[in-house]
């Protein structure tokens, strides 16, 4: 055993930090508690794994494992009865945690709030699960304890008694985050409670972890808060600079929650820090970071896991304590990193089978770390589960797996479950086949992605996530036209696919030759979506492929002026220094991408090269071991054959000899797979036939319906998890131009076609007569094909739609004496009966506006957008382009041909003039 670095250690999970929101925060000296802790310690970024869901990452981080091993996949798992969910548990996870290692060595551990850790494990220590926030008071003031809950249970009524609830909040708790509270209607908006259950829960983990650091002995602590990543779920959509389709009172109300947090998190961190010790080591880290500025999705995707659109791949690390470097950077560091370094520090060795590594780098005189081929192998007692003993006192009860289950189908992680349990269980194992797939994926394993996501495809060939993520894995095993088949069916019936089919067709069209069609796809992905980094290193990669060196790095100088984190457009930029001979350049670039992201094969290529370049051959020999530790076959004969040479000229013979033969035999299977590259390349293989667009959603809807009742009430906005595109304005104001527009854009609109196009508007007028009896017949939005058409509304019926909906209106706004002038034509030519006195109606009309449109704001269900028709008749394409961001390129692919359907002869009548035979 190796000597003990650490006396205790003191490990806090943040889950969702990102850099990009503490420094902002830390140059205003506004997290006090982290920028000591930085100034002694080291920081980096911390790269996590695919999928990014919390579950899959806190238990490799736990276990220093990826998911396929350590089998927690997700949020769910089907009952053993195979009828219904219920959610994984510490007993799911197949592999040894830290704590249990910890266990068998003699060392104390207390574990608080750590995903999939109930029911609590009987370790050496206390632990508090993740139920513990889930606790509730009953009628009487008492807490119900979920069994399980406590280790050990004779502790359970003290633990429980720490819990803070949401009635316990106060207003001078929750100002801080939100200055306006106040003014908040909560009748309507429930974003305020939501705020106090999220603090409530963190102070909640804050109270119990300070309480077991205080008085129970312990050699590891591991405390982990979910509230960072939950108030970013919830509020980040309003964090500055404010998105176009967020409201400006919601976002003044609403736009400090996210500092606000970071600063509560510095306050409970001092607290921790404080209570530790200085003797403690200190490691704080994030499973992932969270998106923020231009990046945020404009809307969460509706399939399960939606919500991990918004997470970023780069969380944070900060390190502190004995025998570490001091205000230093680290880099490279993952998720699975985390075990590993723990051990080392602890004087335990490393498992050989974990996929980590000890972040040798943060140590001040590092020793040599000890390894043992497994600690699955060593057979004494650990403190888990005894799955052989039929004792099922501590699981949790039908009605509490089902209230868990609700709560991730709250959060938008899983898919409502519904009535059918059989069907849900199927459905959920799906999903875990799908997330071992994407693991297999995420670490270069395509052939066993390929061998699972090839069956989901056969069962479910009306999901588009699998066709693209087995696209992907034929990608990565060079079978170029097979993946560009199957994107281009995926989107063979719509006249302009989205963005990210065309940047994969760029990219198979790049491996096929096909360079001036690859250039085509990403010159068109670029107009479309020109804030996309990668969509400009794919452009820079096609360059350089063709030499067209200062072009390509303009490409990548512009991937980083969007994201300075992104690691490909550095190894690209890599690439063009080293060859443009700038070795020193490329060496820089090199080492920029590594620091993001460590496994990058390509970056330790040129970072060797451009060392040897530089004389420094004891660097480039680092860089070229480091390459084949990663077991790369493409750089394999090379980095042989290089480290070779390097060993020859520093008179090491026989390593020099040991590295030629490898390069012999190394060579002698590139060759063999040249061979079979080429013959993979136009290779087409016998897969299901992709149904069209209209077929995958409609078996969509018929295999996971929507839920119909269920927890929520009719009465809770938006609570039926539908949204719907409408059309609406005042009469005459422009919206059978907008109808039109949307159906030329790709979202035809739902008509009946009994109002035929007169003179008045010759392009017809798209309506549903249906539509007007709303008041009466709310249940017309029950109609389940209006999700994929435009609807048009009159704005005197938008307050009759139903709240149980989500809805995306597109208002039409129109100068108010023109409107009135044509609305009196109208009815002139009609023969029927209105107000005669056109200053009348006007007035009438703006009053009516403006109470329609301070109602729309104020209600939470509603994303809406005002479109000004003066101003959409005369520069179309920036109305047209929020319009798109609006409703959904997914739903509007084809924007050109919505400037197309206007008419501008037809804005016949301007403002001040009676006459209008406009739309």
């Amino acid at each position: 055993m190796q000597d003990r670095i650490a006396n205790k250690i003191l490990l806090i999970g943040w889950d969702g930090a990102d850099w990009q929101h503490i420094n902002p925060l830390l140059d205003q000296g506004l997290l006090p508690g982290l920028e000591s802790l930085i100034n002694r310690g080291v920081m980096g970024n911390l790269a996590t794994l695919h999928p990014v869901l919390s579950p899959m990452l806190w238990n490799s981080i736990a276990t220093g494992k990826t998911a396929d091993k350590h089998g927690v996949l997700g949020f769910t798992q089907p009952h053993p009865s195979g009828r219904g969910l219920q959610p994984f548990a510490s007993k799911s996870r197949n592999v040894k945690a830290i704590w249990n290692i910890c266990h068998q060595n003699g060392l104390k551990s207390n574990v608080v709030g750590w995903w999939a850790s109930h029911p609590a494990e009987p370790i050496d220590g206390c632990v508090v699960t993740n139920l513990f926030n889930g606790l509730k008071k009953q009628k009487d003031g008492t807490i119900q304890i979920t069994p399980g809950t406590f280790h050990p249970k004779t502790k359970a009524e003290t633990f429980a008694g720490l819990k803070v609830h949401p009635d316990e909040i106060t207003a001078n708790d929750i100002l801080p985050f939100i200055p306006k509270a106040m003014e908040i209607d909560q009748t309507s908006d429930s974003r305020l409670s939501t705020a106090c259950k999220l603090l409530s829960d963190c102070a909640s983990i804050q109270s119990i972890a300070t309480h077991l650091i205080q008085n129970e002995p312990w050699d590891l602590t591991a405390v982990y808060f979910d509230s960072i990543d939950h108030f970013c779920h919830a509020f980040m959509y309003y964090h500055p600079p404010r998105m176009r389709n967020v409201k400006e009172e919601d976002f003044e109300i609403y736009k400090d929650v996210i500092g606000g947090i970071y600063r509560f998190h510095d306050m409970i961190l001092q607290r921790l820090v404080y209570l530790a010790g200085q003797d403690t080591t200190i490691i704080l880290c994030s499973d992932h970071g969270f998106q923020s500025g231009n990046l945020r999705p404009l809307a969460t995707p509706a399939e399960p896991a939606g919500p991990a659109a918004w997470h970023r791949d780069l969380g944070i690390i900060v390190m502190a304590g004995p025998g570490i470097r001091a205000d230093e950077r680290i880099y490279g560091a993952n998720i699975i990193d985390i075990t590993p370094t723990i051990l080392y520090q602890l004087g335990l060795p490393v498992g050989e089978d974990m996929d980590g590594r000890v972040l040798i780098d943060a140590f001040k005189n590092p020793t040599d770390v000890q390894t043992i081929s497994s600690w699955e192998d060593v057979d004494q007692p650990c403190g888990q589960h005894d799955l052989n003993e039929d004792d099922d006192t501590d699981s949790l009860s039908d009605q509490q797996s089902r209230d868990l289950v609700n709560q991730f189908v709250a959060l938008g992680y899983i898919e409502d479950p519904g009535d059918d349990l059989e069907r849900a269980a199927r459905n959920c194992q799906l999903e875990l086949d799908y997330n071992l797939a994407r693991v297999y994926l995420s670490t270069n394993r395509f052939q066993q992605a390929v061998d699972v996501l090839a069956k989901l495809v056969d069962e479910m060939p009306w999901e588009d996530r699998y066709w693209k993520n087995l696209a992907h894995c034929y990608f990565e095993l060079g079978y170029f036209r097979q993946a560009q088949k199957i994107m281009e069916s995926l989107y063979r019936d719509i006249e302009k696919p989205p963005v990210f089919s065309r940047v994969f067709l760029a990219k198979t069209s790049f491996e096929l030759q096909e360079f001036e069609q690859a250039k085509q796809y990403l010159d068109v992905a670029i107009a479309l979506n020109p804030k996309q980094p990668m969509i400009y290193v794919m452009a820079g990669r096609t360059l350089v492929r063709n030499n067209h060196l200062v072009e390509a790095q303009s490409m990548f100088c512009k991937a980083l002026e969007n994201d300075e984190d992104c690691a490909h457009a550095w190894v690209g930029l890599a690439e063009v220094h080293a060859r443009l001979n700038r070795p020193e350049q490329a060496a820089d670039a090199a080492l920029s991408g590594l620091a993001i992201l460590y496994r990058i094969e390509k970056a330790h290529w040129i970072l060797a090269g451009a060392m040897l370049k530089m004389g420094q051959p004891n660097r480039a020999k680092q860089a070229y071991e480091t390459l084949l530790k990663f077991q790369s076959t493409r750089y394999a004969v090379g980095c042989h054959r290089n480290l070779k040479t390097i060993y020859r000229q520093a008179g090491e013979h026989t390593k020099a000899d040991f590295h030629g033969q490898l390069a012999r035999e190394s060579l002698i299977r590139r060759r063999t797979q040249r061979r079979d590259a080429l013959d993979r390349r136009e290779k087409l293989l016998n897969l299901p036939s992709i149904p069209t667009i209209k077929e995958r959603v409609e078996t969509h809807r018929q295999e996971r319906p929507r839920p119909q009742g269920g927890q929520q009430t009719k009465a809770d906005p938006g609570s039926s998890g539908r949204t719907f595109t409408i059309v609406s304005g005042l009469p005459r104001s422009g919206t059978s131009l907008m109808m039109q527009m949307l159906a030329a854009g790709g979202l035809p609109a739902k008509t009946d076609g009994e109002r035929i196009a007169d003179e008045d508007n010759p392009q017809g007028y798209l309506e549903w007569e249906e539509i007007k009896q709303l008041p009466k017949k709310p249940e017309l939005f029950d109609d389940e094909s209006l999700d994929v058409h435009a609807v048009k509304v009159i704005s005197m019926l938008l307050t009759a739609l139903p709240r149980k909906h989500r809805y995306k209106i597109i208002f039409m706004s129109r100068s108010i004496d023109e409107i009135a002038a044509s609305q009196a034509k109208m009815i002139d030519r009609l023969g029927t009966e209105g107000v005669a006195n056109i200053k009348e109606i006007a007035k009438k009309l703006r009053r009516h506006r403006e109470e329609i449109l301070e109602w729309l704001q104020s209600r939470k269900y509603v994303d809406v957008q005002v479109v000004e028709y003066s101003e959409l008749i005369k520069d179309p394409m920036p109305t047209i382009t929020s319009i798109c961001e609006l409703v959904g390129l997914e739903k509007l692919p084809n924007a050109k041909a919505m400037a197309h359907a206007i008419r501008p002869e037809l804005y016949r009548q301007k403002s001040q003039v009676i006459s209008d035979a406009g739309h």
